[in-house]
């Protein structure tokens, strides 16, 4: 026998899977980090280096959330540790930049990677338009979070894919 869900139920499941997906990642996380010996915010932050590229401590205050004398002591635990280096900008040389050293990067991918690996599987389960639909939602999602954390108005809703106003359940 099939169940046809009601729209609240399927929000109210929806809402359930999406804390539980990010307690489950903040778990991996925190094992990740384990591994390494290193903080939660160490792994973000060598993290956000390797996907972003070279910053200075400011830049990566701003990106990271933390302030910058927390960041100027995790960059020191992540330097002595050997996976960041800092570097004097030729230009400026009050300017430091920070740089992940590849090597260490690279272990660190090496240790998300049983999780890409399987997030890729489970992404071969789905249609091309069943990926969108989630990227959309995902992307949407993210800047909610944004939103909330930068203190800007909420936007109107979007449209959705067929041109109809979205309903609004309280």
């Amino acid at each position: 026998m099939s169940r046809q869900w009601t729209r609240a139920d399927l929000i109210a499941q929806l809402r359930s899977e999406i804390v539980g997906y990010f307690g489950a990642a903040s778990d991996f996380d925190e094992r990740v980090a384990k591994k390494f010996k290193l903080g939660r915010n160490d792994v973000r932050c060598l993290d956000l280096l390797g996907r972003r590229g070279s910053m200075t401590a400011g830049q990566l205050s701003d990106v990271s959330g933390l302030s910058t004398g927390a960041v100027t002591f995790l960059l020191d635990r992540l330097e002595d540790a050997g996976m960041v280096r800092r570097r004097r900008d030729t230009d400026d040389r009050r300017r430091v930049w920070v740089e992940v050293v590849p090597a260490a990067y690279k272990r660190l991918l090496h240790a998300q990677q049983p999780i890409m690996d399987e997030m890729k599987e489970v992404t071969q389960r789905f249609k091309a338009e069943e990926l969108a639909i989630v990227r959309d939602f995902m992307r949407e999602a993210k800047e909610v979070f944004q939103r909330q954390i930068a203190g800007t108005p909420r936007c109107p809703p979007r449209p959705r894919r067929d041109g109809t106003r979205p309903h609004r359940d309280r």
